[in-house]
């Protein structure tokens, strides 16, 4: 079986303070976007074997699709061993997700080709919480509200789907090294009163478009080639510019039709741009399986 393993944005990005086992408190509204990658899957021999098609990525245990699916034989050893080829779309350390997205679509993935009734989706995301704090989103999808460090999700109202641009500098950002950096900046503040959670109700996109990113200074200042595709998008008439996660794709609204070719002359050599849309979660189940 082939599944399409889809990114994401964060619409809204708030940073509440360090918790007392050393993450952050978030609260993020994620958004499903259909650029993505492809994961095949094939039951049989004995243990996991991952093929990573353009060698970019390390193909062992370091791998989150490799963890994901030794998480899953080990809670549910129905088959000796599983290979898993990816091919990858989404751009590395960019914000989009692509590793929490992979493994996520592993676990789903074995779920759906296996049967495995136990497999619950509360017990998928269990696994999932274990192996990083955005695979619960994707295992949810469309448009949900993400708390803790991120991975207690909960699914809001779906936003009408649109297009979106995806513009990502060739550079990779670490998510560890941006948290760590604002805790510096922020004098490592505990965690502070979280209030009224205004988007749990839903969001729509003027809303969306009043959010923000609470990393995205720090990762401007560290990563001038990010701040410098920035100041492009905003001189090519961009309505909303935003960060998505810690960094570095730059997803972007026009209100004008515009070309990608044209888009791509003015931004700075070497950025990487998608004509993208977002998703529902009827899409989402819709468009999962290749074949």
């Amino acid at each position: 079986m082939i599944y399409r393993s889809f990114a994401k944005v964060n619409l809204h990005l708030e940073v509440l303070g360090l918790r007392p086992d050393g993450y952050h408190e978030l609260r993020t509204v994620f958004q499903s976007v259909d650029l993505c990658d492809r994961v095949s899957l094939v039951v049989g021999g004995s243990g996991v074997r991952l093929e990573v098609a353009d060698q970019v990525l390390p193909a062992d245990e370091r791998n989150l699709a490799h963890r994901a699916a030794t998480s899953f034989l080990s809670a549910w050893p129905v088959v000796d061993g599983v290979r898993i080829t990816l091919e990858k779309n989404i751009p590395l350390g960019a914000g989009l997700g692509g590793g929490s997205s992979n493994a996520a679509t592993v676990l789903q993935g074995l779920r759906h080709l296996l049967g495995v009734q136990q497999a619950t989706d509360a017990r998928l995301e269990e696994l999932g919480r274990s192996l990083g704090a955005d695979v619960p989103f994707f295992l949810t999808g469309g448009t949900a509200l993400g708390s803790g460090r991120g991975d207690q999700i909960l699914p809001l109202p779906d936003l009408p789907e649109r297009e979106v641009w995806l513009v990502t500098p060739a550079v990779e950002v670490s998510t560890r090294s941006v948290f760590r950096d604002f805790s510096e900046l922020t004098g490592a503040r505990e965690v502070s009163s979280m209030g009224p959670l205004l988007w749990e109700e839903g969001v729509d996109w003027e809303m969306a478009a009043g959010g923000w990113n609470d990393l995205q200074p720090l990762v401007m200042r560290r990563f001038p080639e990010v701040h410098g595709v920035y100041n492009a998008l905003v001189e090519a008439g961009s309505r909303i510019v935003r960060l998505s996660g810690s960094g570095s794709t730059w997803w972007v609204f026009f209100d004008d039709s515009i070309g990608s070719s044209e888009l791509q002359a003015a931004l700075p050599e070497g950025c990487r741009v998608f004509r993208a849309r977002t998703l529902n979660r009827s899409s989402l189940q819709r468009l999962r399986v290749v074949q």
